[in-house]
């Protein structure tokens, strides 16, 4: 009887302290994208929607895009403010970026950015809808698809 107690007590923590459901696991939504996609089927790629339920406080409605905002994107690790016509890029080892002159057009119901960095095209593809960078809790209200020549990454922005 003695054996019996401290056997059901330890099944019972042990019952008690797995978690009931395991946090899905995905793919990081800074992962590269290995092969250029052609501008016309940009909507087969994942937008890297937020996990938060309609019922989540912390769920952000879509907003449009705005003037200025700022876009990043996670491993590799990238960021873009944007502020009227120019765009200034950063990465960890430009910390301060690179300011350039860029272009705002309307494609498919998103803005899109265009210029040149270091020689190469650049495009910033944003949109409205929900946007987990994938290392945080923060759910961002705009999606981002950065194109730098055949580089393609995806992001998020506020």
């Amino acid at each position: 009887m003695k054996i019996l107690f401290p056997s059901l007590a330890l099944v019972l923590l042990a019952a008690c302290s797995q978690p009931s459901d395991p946090e899905p696991v995905g793919e990081p939504s800074g992962t590269a994208i290995p092969q250029p996609t052609p501008a016309s089927s940009l909507d087969a790629l994942p937008a890297s929607p937020a996990s938060a339920s309609a019922n989540d406080s912390a769920s952000v409605l879509p907003a449009t895009v705005p003037p200025a905002f700022r876009a990043l994107g996670t491993e590799p690790f990238w960021s873009a403010s944007v502020k009227g016509a120019t765009l200034t890029y950063s990465t960890p080892e430009s910390p301060d970026g690179i300011a350039i002159p860029v272009r705002r057009t309307e494609r498919d119901g998103k803005a899109v950015f265009v210029g040149t960095l270091d020689g190469k095209p650049l495009e910033l593809e944003v949109g409205a809808g929900n946007c987990s960078d994938g290392m945080s809790d923060t759910v961002y209200p705009l999606t981002v698809v950065r194109r730098i020549g055949p580089d393609i990454q995806r992001g998020c922005a506020r």
